[in-house]
């Protein structure tokens, strides 16, 4: 194990990076989710219109920056795009030709890029013009996963350069650059079975199939040439160690920027109640009383890697 991952000290960058997750998640008016892996709180989401809070009042305020979901989520794009060019533009909309006037339309899906679209529309004028602008954009939202170019913007307003931090859309390449353990990178790779989290660090599990399951696979997997694979980071944003629980926030978790609570174990690590359940978990009896249905529970995950600001 790195010596980073047994530090004691904290980055001064960790609240700063914490309090910027915080601030989002009040905005949102985001999701909560308890440290039983219910979703407890329903918040705004990624397409809507719904008007952001003030981060101190938290009333909806038309005078917040981006003023609706929809537009922060895009200005977390547009952050990333100054970072790694070309992401604001690579975005898709999938349409299927014909369905729209028909719904029994057989033809394939297609995709479309808005770096192709947005242009044709710029070149016309009028509202309506406009307003198929917007509902384009919003449309590629809906169709692009957003959850590292949150963990970008964070990083990037933060102050971290690109040598402290692999900006992508994808999350597995700032794992990586964790793990080739490249100089003066801002995080090193633990195991979140044997470390104990500390606020601004990132807690990653895996969405591929077949999962990296524990940090040995993630190890074996991100050092391989051309590694790449399915995955989701939070950030933490508070540990509590005499109530045994810490808290993260990440984005386009259930299409919002959502909070949640996981529990520690007696070790002051990760719970083994938060391990992604195997096979069939639970009958379907058991679903009917909601505290033995483990499908309900969102914390069960491949939690695999700790990603620990140095």
């Amino acid at each position: 194990m790195d010596a980073a991952c047994r530090e004691a000290a904290s980055n001064p960058l960790a609240a700063r990076i914490a309090e910027l997750a915080l601030r989002e998640h009040r905005e949102f008016g985001g999701h909560r989710i308890d440290a039983n892996g219910y979703l407890v709180r329903f918040g705004a989401v990624e397409s809507e219109t719904e008007l952001l809070q003030d981060a101190e009042s938290g009333r909806r305020s038309a005078a917040t920056e981006g003023r609706f979901a929809w537009r922060r989520v895009w200005e977390y794009w547009v952050v990333l795009n100054r970072n790694a060019p070309g992401e604001t533009a690579d975005r898709k909309i999938v349409y299927v030709p014909g369905l729209l006037d028909n719904p029994s339309a057989q033809a394939a899906p297609k995709e479309m890029s808005l770096g192709t679209l947005l242009p044709e529309l710029e070149k016309q004028q009028g509202s309506a013009a406009y307003a198929l602008r917007e509902a384009a954009v919003r449309a590629a939202l809906n169709d692009s996963p957003w959850s590292a170019a949150f963990i970008s913007y964070l990083m990037h307003h933060a102050g971290l350069t690109e040598r402290q931090f692999r900006y992508s859309s994808t999350h597995s390449d700032y794992i990586k650059a964790a793990f080739d353990a490249n100089q003066g990178y801002a995080y090193v790779p633990c195991d979140p079975q044997l470390v104990s989290p500390r606020v601004g660090d990132l807690l990653c599990y895996s969405r591929s199939n077949p999962p990296l399951k524990n940090y040995s696979e993630w190890r074996t997997a991100a050092l391989a040439s051309g590694f790449v694979t399915a995955s989701h980071c939070d950030v933490v944003v508070d540990v509590d160690i005499p109530a045994s629980k810490f808290d993260t926030i990440g984005g386009n978790v259930m299409q919002s920027v959502t909070r949640r609570t996981l529990k520690l174990n007696e070790a002051r690590v990760l719970s083994r109640s938060h391990r992604a359940v195997q096979g069939n978990a639970s009958r379907h009896a058991d679903c009917s009383v909601r505290k033995k249905c483990r499908r309900q529970d969102f914390n069960r995950q491949h939690w695999g890697v700790l990603l620990r600001l140095k």
